[in-house]
């Protein structure tokens, strides 16, 4: 069985790529000839992390200047490869693009795959629905939130966000190393981020909020984990504010256990989510997390996540400075075995994927 991967928005160590490796990562390989398209100019670790796993990755970028190029490309390709699925992931309707290509070069099954609970192009969403609904043969989302918002009333299928429990659960041998690597001191609260730089993730809001916190004359530090777009816009917004001693850019950062494991509270304002991936994550970790009201309460499976308004910085520093310590061993396994109950733990749900690409191919074949 042959099937291609499309994340549109091209790929990165995000939470698209993130999702689409770990799920790869436990599926039987063996039994599926699986590649990759990268929409973007791709980093070398990125491309060879896929390729380690057997996992072909093919190139074609998707420039909004030279539409017509990539998809004459991308056409190609799929006529040479004939591929039995394409499994597209977005969050709108220009997933229609790669879905019309995929049906015009006879691929039989076509996923989309709803990641988001809203968009950035509204007006070309809207133009493009009708067509979009004709040209998929299977919808999917990682949330009831991200279904609705784009599949409306119509049947979709849900495909959890699901992690590896071993990767992300507490490791105090781990948060000691990295600590002292950061020049951490016992007291000294670890505030941490992570998430692409854009308009989305809403950094600003965190160098706001640690402009607030740093006149308390608290021992804390933020640290910010990602690249993007506007990664060197907030480096000159911190620079501007004076808060180079206070928030640390980390880049992209690849052992999350540690990096978890070594803070106190971790923070995502988002002004949108489909279903964060780093929310699992740190629920599994057993860190003390909180996060923006516009992210889907379909992500909090524990008492360790707070959900607080982003019109509200208040109440964001209010429960920073009443953190209060906890046995995050402990923690850490009990919200492990309550994630299990909600269908998170990717060793088990990755049968589920492996069944709905065994049924579609049954299917059209």
């Amino acid at each position: 069985m042959k099937i291609l991967h499309i994340p549109t928005g091209g790929l990165f160590s995000d939470g698209i790529g993130t999702f689409i490796y770990s799920y790869l990562e436990y599926m039987d390989l063996n039994k599926y000839d699986v590649t990759i398209l990268a929409t973007n100019p791709l980093l070398k670790s990125d491309k060879e992390k896929f390729e380690y796993l057997g996992v072909k990755v093919i190139e074609i970028e998707r420039k909004k200047s030279n539409l017509s190029k990539y998809i004459y490309k991308l056409k190609k390709l799929m006529k040479k490869e004939k591929f039995d699925i394409i499994h597209v992931h977005g969050s709108s309707a220009l997933m229609s693009i790669e879905l019309l290509t995929a049906k015009i070069a006879g691929i039989p099954v076509r996923i989309a795959h709803s990641h988001n609970t809203t968009c950035e192009h509204h007006k070309l969403d809207k133009l493009l629905r009708p067509i979009f609904y004709r040209v998929y043969t299977q919808a999917c989302a990682c949330s009831v939130s991200a279904g609705q918002w784009l599949f409306e009333e119509k049947n979709y299928e849900i495909i959890h966000n699901a992690r590896d429990v071993n990767k992300y659960q507490y490791d105090a041998i781990k948060r000691k190393k990295l600590r002292e690597e950061l020049l951490l001191s016992d007291e000294t609260i670890a505030l941490g981020h992570v998430g692409r730089f854009n308009t989305q993730k809403n950094q600003r809001f965190l160098v706001s909020l640690m402009e607030r916190l740093v006149i308390k004359n608290i021992d804390l530090k933020l640290f910010l984990v990602g690249t993007g777009d506007t990664l060197e816009e907030i480096k000159k917004l911190v620079i501007q504010k004076k808060l180079e001693d206070n928030i640390v850019f980390l880049g992209q950062f690849d052992d999350m256990k540690s990096f978890v494991s070594s803070m106190d509270i971790m923070l995502l304002p988002s002004l949108y989510e489909g279903l964060p991936l780093v929310s699992v994550e740190w629920q599994i970790n057993g860190v003390k997390s909180i996060l923006s009201d516009r992210v889907t309460q379909e992500c909090i499976y524990t008492e360790t996540v707070q959900q607080l308004s982003i019109d509200s910085m208040e109440l964001w520093e209010k429960e920073i400075l009443n953190l209060s310590t906890s046995d995050r061993e402990r923690v850490s396994l009990q919200n492990i075995q309550l994630i299990r109950n909600a269908g998170y733990d990717i060793s088990l749900e990755v049968k589920e994927i492996e069944e709905l690409y065994n049924s579609l191919y049954d299917i059209a074949n």
